[in-house]
C-alpha cells in the first residue's frame, strides 16, 4: 500500500503552509478563493480527498460545469467571449470552473455530473428539451445563458432579442426604408425568432405597410437554410440563395452578426455595394463588426454582464436551492457604424 498523503504532504507540493491547507479544506476565511481552489484541486488530485465527506463537500461546493455545444468551439467569436466571462467570473467568486463540450444530437450526461461532484451547471447557447431535462435529472443547479425553454421551467439569462430587432428595424425605417427584409433562420432557435418577432413588430407598427404585413415581410426575407451555412462557412449557399430570389430589399436586419458578414460578403461577391446598393444592421457586436469593411452597424448585448448575471444566478442557486425557477433579461442597444446608408 502506498504511504497515506498528510495535510502537509499537500502544503509541501504548493510550497505553502500546512495552516493554508486546513482552511481550504474546511472552507474555513483566511486564504484568498484562487488559492482555496488550487489547494482542493491538488488534495483531490493527490487522493487526499477521497471518500471523506466532510472535505468531499467542500470540493463540491467550490466545482461548476460549464457546458457548450461542440460546434461553437469553431466560432467562438460570440460565445468565446461569454464563455471566457463566465470562466473568469467563476474564478472571482470562488468556484474552479470545468468547461464541457457536448453534441445537442448525441447527448450523454457527463459522468461527474452524475456523480454529484460538481455544485452547479451553466449551459451557453443552445440545448434541445430533452438533453436539459437530462441535466435537470440531475438534481443540480442549471443556468442557462442566452437561450431559454418554451416547454420547461428552468433558469435563464438571455438578451431582450425583441426589443433588439424592433430597434434596429425602427433605425431603418427612420432612415427612410420602405423595402425592408430579414436574414436569419427561424427554426434555429428560439432568440433567431424573438429577433424575427421584433423585426415584424416595427415592420407592422411603424413600416406604413397597407395590405398584408406578413405577404411583405416575407417577400423581402430569408428565412430558412441559412445558420448552418453560416456555422459551416459554406458561403456559396448564401450566394445561391440571393441569386434566387425574385427581388431584393434596400436594407437587411440580421439574426445575428455572422448571419450579417456572411451576407454582406455574399453581397459584396456578387457585386452590390454596401451601403450605397443594400443596407445590413447584424445583432451581437462581435469584434468582428469592426474589423470587415464598411464596419457594421449591429445590436450590442453585453457579453460581460451576461456572465456575471449567469454566475450570480447560479451561486444563488447553490445557496437557495429552493429558489424558483426565472429568467432574466437584459436590455440591449444599437451601435451605429458604416454598414447603413446616411
Amino acid at each position: 500500500m502506498g504511504k497515506k498523503v498528510t495535510m502537509k504532504d499537500i502544503a509541501g507540493r504548493l510550497d505553502i503552509s500546512t495552516n493554508a491547507v486546513s482552511l481550504a479544506l474546511n472552507d474555513k476565511a483566511g486564504i484568498s478563493k484562487d488559492l482555496q481552489i488550487k489547494i482542493l484541486s491538488t488534495a483531490n488530485e493527490m487522493g487526499y480527498i477521497g471518500k471523506k465527506t466532510k472535505y468531499m463537500r467542500t470540493l463540491i461546493r467550490s466545482n461548476l460545469c460549464v457546458m457548450m455545444q461542440n460546434m461553437y468551439a469553431d466560432d467562438l467569436s460570440f460565445y468565446g467571449k461569454v464563455l471566457y466571462s463566465i470562466m473568469e467570473e467563476a474564478r472571482k467568486n470562488g468556484f474552479d470552473a470545468r468547461l464541457n463540450f457536448f453534441y445537442d444530437d448525441d447527448f450523454s450526461v457527463p459522468h461527474f455530473l452524475l456523480e454529484r461532484r460538481v455544485a452547479g451547471v451553466i449551459v451557453i447557447g443552445k440545448i434541445l428539451d430533452v438533453n436539459l431535462l437530462k441535466l435537470l435529472g440531475c438534481n443540480l443547479p442549471v443556468v442557462m445563458v442566452d437561450h431559454a425553454s418554451l416547454s420547461i421551467s428552468s433558469n435563464s439569462i438571455v438578451s431582450d432579442n425583441k426589443l433588439g430587432g424592433f430597434i434596429a428595424t425602427k433605425y431603418l425605417i427612420d432612415k427612410g426604408y420602405g423595402k425592408i427584409g430579414f436574414f436569419g433562420d427561424l427554426d434555429y432557435s428560439l432568440s433567431i425568432k424573438e429577433r424575427f418577432f421584433g423585426f415584424s413588430e416595427a415592420i407592422s407598427k411603424l413600416g406604413g405597410v397597407k395590405g398584408d404585413i406578413y405577404s411583405y415581410i416575407m417577400q423581402y426575407s430569408f428565412t430558412k437554410n441559412i445558420e448552418m451555412a453560416v456555422l459551416h462557412r459554406e458561403n456559396q449557399k448564401i450566394v445561391d440563395l440571393l441569386r434566387d430570389s425574385q427581388r431584393l430589399p434596400d436594407a437587411f436586419v440580421c439574426s445575428n452578426d455572422k448571419a450579417a458578414i456572411s451576407l454582406l460578403t455574399a453581397l459584396q461577391s456578387i457585386g452590390y455595394n454596401i451601403p450605397q446598393d443594400i443596407s445590413i444592421i447584424g445583432f451581437d457586436n462581435i469584434d468582428m463588426c469592426e474589423r470587415i469593411i464598411p464596419h457594421l452597424t449591429t445590436v450590442d448585448v453585453n457579453k460581460e454582464n451576461m456572465a456575471k448575471l449567469a454566475v450570480k444566478k447560479i451561486k444563488h442557486l447553490i445557496e437557495h436551492p429552493d429558489s424558483i425557477q426565472e429568467t432574466t433579461m437584459m436590455s440591449v442597444r444599437l451601435v451605429e457604424r458604416d454598414s447603413v446608408r446616411q
